[in-house]
């Protein structure tokens, strides 16, 4: 009968274990937090995919990143056909569909300058107001800087060809992420003297669907997985690997 009841344990304690072994995940490339392929550098898979793989792996998990572009990657998580998104930001309307986990990071939002530019620092776009912009097409920043009729936007296809702009001194400034730019200058070993005005910082999470039968215990072995990697210092690691 002892044997019995362990057996049947051992039956329940598997079962639950088969849907655990694997969360899957959807993710739009946003290098370089979410990296859908880099021939060049195999090793760099993002700042997220590296931070989520780690975290889940405290607890055995292993993770499968599905790419899509971002629309379709919130409504292919908000329905659950996915466990969750490997990345968002809070929003009020988001509450209620989305559970969220502890903060992954902040994604910081700026102006880069030449060291050089005589502009005090910058706290504000209106201060770029009769200067030359750059912004990669169709990205946020680009979206916003729309909205000021006297800054002249330049679109750039990317990163790199807006630092070349700004070395060259064809514009006068760059407004975008942060680490973007950083990780765009380590890959390239680009020692641009450059100074960065933060305007904006904003957390953000993994959502899992509340339509996800195991989304909140998920999320729980996923916190507890962050929490462990930032007191070994995995963590600290991962971020310093991409600048």
């Amino acid at each position: 009968m002892k044997f019995a009841g362990c057996f049947l344990l051992l039956i329940i304690f598997l079962a639950n274990a088969s849907w655990a072994d694997t969360v899957e995940l959807a993710c739009t490339d946003f290098p370089p937090y979410k990296i859908k392929k880099d021939t060049s550098n195999p090793d760099h898979q993002g700042i997220d995919i590296d931070i989520i793989e780690a975290a889940f792996a405290v607890d055995g998990y292993d993770v499968d990143f599905n790419f899509y572009p971002w629309k379709r990657a919130l409504e292919t998580a908000r329905i659950g056909q996915i466990d969750g998104l490997c990345g968002c930001n809070f929003r009020p309307e988001r509450n209620k569909e989305f559970i969220y986990s502890e903060k992954v990071g902040d994604i910081s939002l700026g102006v880069f300058l030449k060291n050089d530019s005589p502009l005090a620092k910058i706290t504000d776009l209106k201060q770029l107001s009769g200067l030359i912009v750059g912004a990669v097409r169709d990205y946020a920043p680009h979206k916003k800087l729309q909205e000021y009729e006297d800054i002249k936007v330049v679109d750039g296809n990317d990163e790199r060809q807006l630092l070349r702009l700004l070395q060259a001194g064809r514009i006068d400034a760059i407004y975008t992420f942060r680490d973007v730019i950083y990780y765009r200058m380590a890959q390239d070993n680009n020692k641009a003297a450059i100074r960065y005005d933060e305007l904006n910082s904003e957390p953000y999470y993994l959502c899992f669907s509340r339509n996800g039968a195991q989304s909140t215990q998920i999320i729980r072995h996923f916190n507890r997985g962050l929490q462990t990697i930032k007191t070994n210092g995995i963590y600290q690691s991962i971020w310093k690997k991409y600048r």
